[in-house]
């Protein structure tokens, strides 16, 4: 019979394609599409099978597998390479002085960067620190079977072209300050070289253990990069090694409303520019410090090196004391500190005088300000570091004083628990500032011009007490120290517990109050 032959067929069709269904792979319709892909994620039965996934077109399904050779893709104009060996040969050139009229800011072209791995074990702690990968091919260089191995120290090495007593031993370029020189002919090369036992010694001996060591992945930044360093861990020193280098090209840079790099990098800090809260990158987001330049995020990762078709690097160092004549001015320093009263709302003005006339004219007072001299002190008692004994006991008796019933005693209890505002704010009210020595200090920049400023401790070593920089502050410092053999009782000097220079101390009431009356009078002047 047909009939019976045709659905006898019809059924033989249709467990046949119910066969078919049950044994094939499911489709999770659940799993997420990713945002510009028209790939649906495979559901838990094809969990085994990575290298296959199922792309959806308009009017069609077809099975593509992995790729079997390692492919370079790019991404937001960074390229990323699976295998060294895959990288196109790059030869480095620089540095270049990106203006001759200023100095500190050179110009690389294609080298790569390294962490000092070894820094991080250092007491204290150093952040600040790289290697600098140099591609050339330069056959008497490349002969040299130590030319991967970073100089011990590069401190004091100004420019490039600065000769090192470690040039002889190695027989290389040591680089520059904060920044050092290895050269190889490509990437394979370098991670080839210093993995030698006998170089990878002699980078321990010198605390240059650099990381990566085994390159697997390579990133190649193809925009105009600034490389941002900084010591994390001290934010004076990172005001002045770093922020006093670069403050002259931000001021050119926005006067002509253009930053000649599209990106920032800081291996010292993740995150420095987006959303970490560091006092340093607070101040660099404050003043917009990069422009438009996006921060690149970096991941530690001890098998991937970062290389750059144009590195900016601010030279560390290059004006810590202040000793390049002209580049940073009064006026460059007043506007850098005026944008930060605005930035933090502080409520005086920079111009301390301006602000009274402005205030008198107006018919105001700005407080207590009028009435009382105020003094801010920190002892540093909840820290680790060198404290200041019996601050507290000082301060109640000479409130008892007659003569100080016009001076305002403030303490701070413990600095690093407040926001950089709320640091800033407490700085901009002081009309004197008496500290323990220490990092602390750098809010100095949040001021009035003629504010007083004292360190206190038994061995005062500071870069905010540089002349220079109480110049273009229009303001006073004083540095109080261990009191000297033979020292009589009016001194104004600290005793000390011990004869370390980071040696807790205290300081008898006579000299307490001869210091108070020395601050009352430098601001009466």
């Amino acid at each position: 019979n047909p009939r019976t032959m045709s659905l006898v067929a019809a059924a033989l069709v249709l467990l046949a394609l119910a066969a078919f269904h049950s044994s094939s792979e499911t489709i999770d319709h659940s799993a997420p599409i990713a945002a510009g892909s028209n790939t649906a994620n495979l559901g838990a039965s094809n969990s085994e099978s990575s290298s296959k996934s199922i792309t959806y077109g308009e009017e069609h399904m077809e099975i593509v597998g992995s790729p079997k050779e390692a492919h370079v893709h790019e991404y937001n104009k960074v390229r990323y390479f699976d295998k060294p060996d895959k990288m196109t040969p790059m030869i480095s050139k620089g540095p270049n002085l990106f203006n001759q009229d200023m100095g500190g800011l050179h110009l690389f072209e294609e080298v790569c960067v390294t962490n000092n791995m070894d820094a991080l074990r250092w007491t204290p702690m150093e952040t600040s620190l790289r290697g600098l990968v140099y591609f050339t091919g330069d056959q008497d260089i490349l002969d040299n079977e130590k030319r991967c191995v970073p100089c011990k120290d590069t401190k004091g090495l100004e420019g490039w072209d600065s000769a090192s007593p470690e040039e002889a031993v190695l027989g290389h370029k040591c680089g520059m300050n904060g920044l050092h020189a290895m050269f190889a002919s490509s990437v394979g090369d370098w991670s080839e070289c210093i993995s030698r036992e006998e170089n990878m010694k002699l980078m321990e001996e010198y605390g240059q253990t650099q990381s990566p060591l085994d390159v697997d992945t390579v990133h190649l930044f193809t925009q105009p990069t600034f490389l941002l360093q900084f010591n994390v861990l001290d934010t004076e020193v990172s005001m002045f090694d770093m922020l006093m280098t670069y403050l002259p090209h931000w001021q050119y840079f926005r006067d002509n409303n253009e930053f000649p790099f599209d990106s920032v990098i800081s291996h010292s800090l993740e995150g420095c520019l987006s959303h970490n809260h560091h006092w340093f990158c607070e101040i660099l987001h404050q003043i917009n410090a990069f422009g438009p330049a996006k921060e690149i995020p970096w991941e530690s990762d001890e098998k991937t090196l970062y290389c750059f078709k144009q590195l900016f690097y601010n030279e560390v160092g290059y004006q810590r004391n202040l000793d390049k004549d002209d580049l940073v001015t009064k006026d460059l320093l007043g506007e850098f500190r005026e944008i930060l009263f605005r930035k933090f709302a502080l409520s005086r003005r920079r111009n301390h005088h301006a602000s009274q006339k402005a205030a008198a004219e107006q018919g105001e007072s700005e407080g207590s300000n009028d009435e009382y001299t105020k003094i801010i002190f920190y002892d540093n008692k909840l820290s680790e570091k060198t404290v200041w004994n019996e601050m507290d006991t000082l301060i109640a008796k000479a409130r008892s004083l007659e003569k100080y019933q016009n001076v305002k005693f403030v303490t701070v209890d413990d600095s690093s628990d407040l926001t950089v505002a709320e640091q800033a704010k407490s700085f901009n009210e002081a009309d004197a500032v008496i500290m323990v020595h220490g990092e602390q200090m750098t809010n100095a920049i949040f001021a009035v011009d003629g504010t007083t400023f004292v360190e206190v401790g038994c061995k005062v070593s500071s870069l905010i007490g540089n002349p220079k920089f109480m110049e273009l502050m229009d303001s006073t410092y004083q540095a109080v120290e261990r009191c000297t053999e033979g020292a009589d009782g009016n001194s104004v000097c600290v005793v000390c517990d011990s004869d370390e220079d980071d040696s807790n101390f205290t300081m008898t009431a006579v000299a307490f109050e001869n210091l108070i009356d020395g601050v009352v009078r430098s601001l009466q002047k």
